[in-house]
């Protein structure tokens, strides 16, 4: 009304004068408390669900709804296997408490557990996963706070998801600030084999000088006290790194399986673009085709509206898909090249990154840590998994290189970015000796 708008309905007798107001109040007042019993229906079909132990929202990660195309449940989500096992898994070993979230949700990255817009799941997700009282079984109504029993599978038990509250709440932070000394390189990586919690490190005052260790903290661990010499820890973790470096040959496959998965990838995506550029040519030609009927009068306005909303929503659907970022050869292969030498020689790159930049390739070599003296039984890398799973005895690589595409792609830059970065810190400092050769 402000700038000069009428609102003229044909079936109802609105308008600008005191009658018509008065008419469409009345309206509106009996369309919203429609509006308001319906809302308080479903409100109350939904409470009446979780009473009766059914979920009756969107199952979270790790199940699979009973039902499909938006019918009612009748019956209780269902684990979606393997995800499912994975999670479990998860609940496990961090209700032990030898885990942080960090450290966690590399070890689930590290295992393929991802959303289900395919990617690794976020810190803030970990931490929604970690408080969700519907793997253990408790259903909670949002209105009134009441815990119900489940129908579905629990993931975890009333024990286990206790005990990771507990966990929880004891931390302040998820990653401890840790300082790092030239003399424990290994501290915050390696564990203690009894127990699993990492080892911290200190110095032994001898008679004539300081003697580093590393030694279990946790108060609660039967190794508490015994303490484990640096150099005997650092010469198990360096015969590890001899053990595990690729050769060149296996480098030089896993570029040559990238490079072709990568081609096929390309196909398949200009396939696809293809495919969705004919069908949204249809869905336009079906427009126009609907725009021209209801022209000649062949279709009504609601028939009209409905059917044109349907091909619109479609059209949007695939306009909103996004294609994946092409990577060329020649960049897999440039990225590979530059990482080979430092992958077959583990040791010399370890001893040569410098201390910042060391941790970062020990997280990507052994994403959780490894045990004291069984180093052989840690758990690698996605990107080291893939040159163990190339040797002549298991050639399966191939399958994982390509279920694992973008996650291994994500391995090889950040290695490739640790390099770089620790390659341009040494000539920042070689820089800056050069200008103040007195300091």
């Amino acid at each position: 009304m402000k700038y000069g708008v009428r609102i003229v309905s044909v079936t109802e007798p609105i308008d600008s004068n005191p009658e018509g107001n008065l008419m469409e109040t009345i309206l509106a007042g009996f369309a919203q408390f429609d509006n308001d019993i319906r809302a308080t229906r479903t409100v109350q079909g939904m409470r009446r669900k979780l009473q009766e132990g059914l979920f009756p929202w969107k199952p979270p990660l790790g199940y699979k709804s009973s039902t499909t195309n938006g019918e009612k449940k009748t019956e209780p989500d269902r684990p979606d296997q393997p995800l499912f096992e994975l999670l479990q898994k998860t609940w496990k070993e961090f209700s032990t408490g030898a885990y942080t979230k960090a450290e966690i949700r590399r070890l689930m990255t590290n295992w393929g557990v991802l959303t289900q817009q395919g990617r690794p799941i976020s810190s803030q997700s970990l931490d929604e996963f970690f408080v969700n009282s519907y793997y253990a079984g408790i259903l909670v109504d949002p209105w009134t706070s009441d815990e119900h029993e489940r129908r579905h599978v629990p993931m975890v038990s009333k024990e286990d998801f206790a005990r990771v509250q507990q966990i929880i709440k004891r931390r302040n932070r998820s990653i401890p600030h840790q300082k790092q000394r030239p003399e424990f390189p290994l501290r915050g990586l390696v564990r203690c084999r009894r127990c699993s919690h990492y080892m911290t490190a200190s110095f032994s005052r001898g008679y004539s000088q300081r003697y580093p260790y590393y030694h279990c903290g946790w108060r609660q661990c039967t190794f508490r006290g015994k303490t484990f010499p640096v150099q005997a820890v650092h010469e198990e973790f360096e015969a590890f790194l001899e053990r595990v470096a690729p050769r060149p040959e296996l480098v030089a496959k896993l570029a040559d399986v990238m490079v072709q998965l990568a081609e096929e990838r390309q196909a398949f995506v200009k396939t696809k673009k293809a495919r969705v550029e004919t069908e949204l040519a249809r869905l336009n030609k079906e427009i126009q085709e609907l725009i021209r009927m209801r022209a000649q009068g062949l279709i009504t306005d609601d028939e009209f509206l409905a059917q044109k909303s349907i091909l619109t929503e479609r059209r949007f659907a695939l306009q909103s898909r996004t294609t994946p970022e092409r990577v060329s050869e020649g960049e897999i292969r440039q990225n590979i090249g530059e990482i080979t030498q430092p992958l077959t020689q583990l040791r010399t790159t370890w001893h040569a990154l410098p201390d910042p930049f060391r941790r970062q390739f020990e997280r990507i070599l052994l994403p959780a840590g490894f045990p004291n003296q069984k180093v052989r039984t840690a758990e690698l890398g996605l990107l080291f998994k893939v040159f163990g799973d190339f040797s002549e005895q298991n050639p399966n690589g191939v399958a994982l290189v390509r279920k694992c595409w973008n996650r291994l792609l994500e391995e090889i830059s950040g290695f490739l970015r640790v390099l770089k970065h620790a390659r341009e810190e040494k000539g920042t400092s070689k820089d800056a000796v050069r200008r103040n050769p007195e300091e």
